[in-house]
């Protein structure tokens, strides 16, 4: 019979295989998600001008879409960098100084894509000559705050509790 910190750990790292698994999945089709209009985009807005690509010419109305789509790129670059956390998880690294660092690096893109959608890339596309920039606040817009700050903060206290226990590690030995 397996104790109860045994099972508990089993369970964890079953769980994080199984969220690897799913994300090596999910990752694909939320990069075609994005990526392909993304593509139809730029070739439309490169091959066939609207009245306002025309205006601007189509080398900067393909730069206004490509920002426009940057805080979607940058949300699915957040959900890749979490995948090592799973990978460490599932082989029992739960205090590892790499699945630290990927919730930090997880939680720096989440919050990179919300000030791009929030700031960054209204205000450019306005300056370019786009659309007036106009103020909206979705309420995605602030879970994909909660989320990055959130994830930022784990990152933090599961580096610094990596390395306290190297520290009292390195103490013993």
């Amino acid at each position: 019979m397996m104790s109860d910190e045994t099972l508990l750990v089993t369970t964890a790292r079953n769980q994080a295989g199984q969220m690897r698994s799913l994300s090596e999945v999910l990752i694909p089709l939320l990069l075609a998600a994005i990526c392909l209009p993304l593509i139809g985009d730029v070739y439309l807005t490169a091959t066939d001008p609207a009245p306002w690509t025309s205006e601007l010419g189509a080398p900067l109305a393909v730069v206004i879409k490509l920002i426009g789509y940057a805080p979607a790129l940058c949300a699915a670059a957040a959900v890749v960098a979490l995948r090592a956390v799973f990978v460490e998880y599932q082989a029992g690294r739960f205090l590892s100084a790499r699945a630290s660092k990927a919730f930090k690096r997880a939680g720096l893109f989440a919050l990179a894509a919300f000030l791009l959608e929030i700031f960054i890339a209204p205000i450019a596309i306005s300056l370019l000559g786009g659309p007036a920039f106009n103020w909206r606040f979705d309420p995605l817009d602030i879970a994909l705050m909660a989320f990055s700050i959130f994830v930022l903060m784990i990152g933090g206290v599961l580096e610094a509790v990596a390395a306290s226990l190297k520290a009292e590690n390195d103490e013993i030995v």
